[in-house]
């Protein structure tokens, strides 16, 4: 009997390791949101879009996602550049590109760059990228080596033209599918340092929320509106928009679309009101019955 329950716990033993086994495949292959980084249009910053990935991707599978087009349009690499071949050193990549990645412009080659870095550096396998270009080391205006970047190096990097992008953690405010409350977004991102955060910010959240790779989120302001100018004093943010930021494409809230900008504003350090205009006019309302002229501060009420 003794050695009948012996078999049996044996049996127990086995049978729950191959289900730990089993479980722990399964979880290796489960799918995970990977951010592919981009430039935007006008290379100011860096964007993101999200792709599902399975863990074990092979570098060919990332750089692959580097090239393509995402559903916006956007793509890391242009079509101009080939990468023509890639290795990886014990977690140090090598990206080796053609010739005509040094017909980039300087702002346009340090964007790619940091979108390939950015992209890259998420796996934790990866620790650096070094870029090699038409057979040599990629230099800088200096005619000085760059060598191995980190997720770090367009942060502190003491090269002259890197100090024109900084990392900064920004949030901004987007809503769901009814259009009828906030969600708060936690994003970090790569900026021009030439523009104002109150600046940044506002054209980032204009850009809609597949601009930072969050899919489950809905935009709050129309598409096609510009932000004319936004300034700060006494700790009041001005915020002057076109016309087009009165248009409606989208099933929201009047207050949801303004406070997706106060809120927004709200979050930065210095900003403690924000004032609206349109085509610099305080006049009327934003849409149906918020006055212009008034001062909003930040409304937590309205976040989910």
């Amino acid at each position: 009997m003794k050695r009948y329950k012996t078999l049996i716990i044996k049996a127990l033993i086995l049978s729950m390791t191959c289900m730990l086994v089993s479980c722990g495949s399964r979880d290796r292959n489960k799918e995970a949101a990977v951010k592919v980084y981009y430039p935007d249009s006008s290379y100011t910053t860096l964007l993101s879009r999200e792709v599902k990935s399975v863990s074990g991707n092979t570098l060919d599978t990332v750089l692959g996602w580097l090239g393509s087009t995402g559903a916006n349009g956007s793509v890391t690499v242009s079509d101009n550049v080939v990468i023509v071949d890639h290795s990886n050193d014990n977690g140090k990549v090598t990206i080796s590109l053609d010739k005509a990645y040094k017909k980039l412009n300087p702002t346009e080659e340090v964007l790619t760059r940091a979108a390939i870095v950015e992209t890259l550096t998420q796996f934790e396998d990866i620790i650096s990228v070094r870029f090699m270009v038409d057979g040599a080391e990629l230099t800088d205006s200096k005619n000085e080596t760059i060598g191995e970047m980190t997720k770090d190096s367009f942060i502190t990097s003491t090269g002259e033209e890197l100090n024109f992008y900084a990392r900064a953690n920004v949030t901004l405010y987007f809503t769901d599918v009814d259009g009828t409350s906030l969600k708060r977004y936690d994003e970090s991102m790569v900026y021009a340092t030439n523009l104002s955060m109150e600046k940044f910010v506002l054209e980032t959240l204009l850009k809609g929320p597949q601009a930072v790779g969050e899919n489950n989120a809905y935009p709050t302001l129309p598409p096609d509106a510009t932000l004319l100018n936004v300034t700060v004093k006494d700790r009041i943010a001005y915020a002057n928009f076109d016309p087009a930021i009165r248009e409606e494409p989208y099933k929201v809230s009047e207050e949801v679309a303004l406070y997706s900008i106060v809120n927004t504003l709200a979050a930065l350090p210095g900003v403690d009101q924000v004032q609206i205009s349109v085509d610099g006019s305080t006049e009327g309302v934003f849409l149906d019955h918020m006055p212009l002229d008034a001062l909003y501060e930040r409304n937590d009420n309205i976040i989910e």
